[in-house]
Order: structure tokens, then sequence, then C-alpha cells
């Protein structure tokens, strides 16, 4: 199993418990409305947003997949 499958994995479950903690729990309710009291919803946007622009720039599989070659052939130039 690959770096990026076990983090997409989590960080799809991290997002599973959070959208299960906010719409299904009577905790939920407490946390959307104490957000609410303190953001904005152009706060809330803005944060949304930068995390989006974040997961863009984060790196394909296919750039790690060819990083982690690259730093294999490293290694092996250094040992030989």
């Amino acid at each position: 199993m690959k770096a990026t499958e076990i983090l997409a994995f989590a960080a799809g479950a991290a997002a599973a418990v959070g959208v299960t903690l906010l719409f299904t729990t009577e905790k939920g309710k407490e946390i959307r409305t104490n957000v609410s009291k303190r953001m904005t919803k152009e706060e809330i946007d803005r944060i949304i947003e930068k995390l989006k622009s974040k997961r863009c720039a984060a790196p394909t599989e296919e750039e790690v997949e060819m990083d982690d070659l690259l730093d294999d052939m490293a290694e092996e130039d250094v040992q030989a």
C-alpha cells in the first residue's frame, strides 16, 4: 500500500467523522451553533477556499512516485 493511499484513506475517514459529528448528533448542533456565533459565513467560505487551494497545490500520486524513484536512484548512487 502506498503512502498516498494511506494518507487519502485517513483524510477521507477524518472527513467522514467530521461530517457525521456535525450533522447527526446533538454535539454537532452545538458545534455548528458555536461556530456560527464566532465566524461569519464569509470567514468560513475563506477558510474553505484556502483548504481547496492547499489541496490543489498538493503533489499528485504520479509526482510522489517520481520523487520516490529519484530518491531510490540517488540512494543507489551513494551506495555504489
